[in-house]
């Protein structure tokens, strides 16, 4: 059997679908049962996602107030489940077509309390690093959860694993993550490197070593 891998990681932006509404509503549980779907009257694609775990009217309302969302109509309900049919608008930004692109396969799609959690299975470690540099220039935050091989020798590769950073690349490493350096509205560089008391051309070398032994470590091999 051919080794693969299955990565599993948190995407986060304003306008990916019905992030609005899950930052609205603590504890909804939503997963996606559909890739988006064209339809020849609507502006934007159609998605189908299961819902529990929340007040539907509450679900419904948040809706409305949901600028990725156009319109929906529920296809199935249960006592503790409901799916729904989404029309989502032409502002919602998608990275699905970009997964397919580049040969990935989508296992899950699943919320989390600030954007979605992605199941993906990938032939190489190296289109995995393409999507995270597709996110990285959508402005979408992107945080590596869980990666392991398939094949033979399944292993865990990576599963909040020790980088064998420096004391001092793991307390700049810290910092910039903590002030939202990672994030489009986070810190700027400045304010991080004031935060440690360098120079940004000091701080510019320290991430780029530091990125450069997380993708050794994630892509490399």
């Amino acid at each position: 059997m051919t080794r693969s891998f299955v990565a599993e990681m948190n995407i986060s932006h304003a306008d990916l679908p019905l992030t609005p509404t899950i930052r609205t509503l603590e504890d909804v549980d939503l997963t996606a049962e559909s890739q988006p779907l064209r339809s020849s009257d609507r502006a934007g694609p159609i998605m189908f996602y299961s819902v529990s775990n929340c007040s539907f009217p509450a679900f419904e309302s948040a809706l409305e107030d949901d600028h990725t969302v156009d319109d929906w109509d529920v296809t199935m309900e249960f006592s503790d489940r409901r799916a729904y049919q989404i029309y989502l608008s032409s502002a919602a930004k998608f990275t699905t077509p970009e997964i397919a692109d580049l040969g990935l396969r989508v296992l899950s799609i699943r919320n989390t309390d600030r954007g979605w959690h992605l199941r993906l299975h990938a032939p190489d470690r190296e289109r995995l690093g393409d999507y995270w540099q597709f996110c990285r220039e959508e402005g979408i935050r992107w945080d590596l959860v869980k990666l392991y091989s398939t094949g033979p020798k399944a292993q865990s590769i990576y599963d909040d694993a020790e980088i064998p950073l420096t004391d001092r690349q793991r307390e700049v490493a810290r910092t910039a993550a903590r002030m939202g350096y990672y994030e489009p509205e986070g810190a700027s560089a400045a304010a991080v490197a004031d935060e440690l008391g360098i120079s940004q051309s000091t701080l510019s070398t320290h991430l780029r070593r530091i990125m450069a032994k997380v993708f050794r470590h994630l892509f490399d091999g």
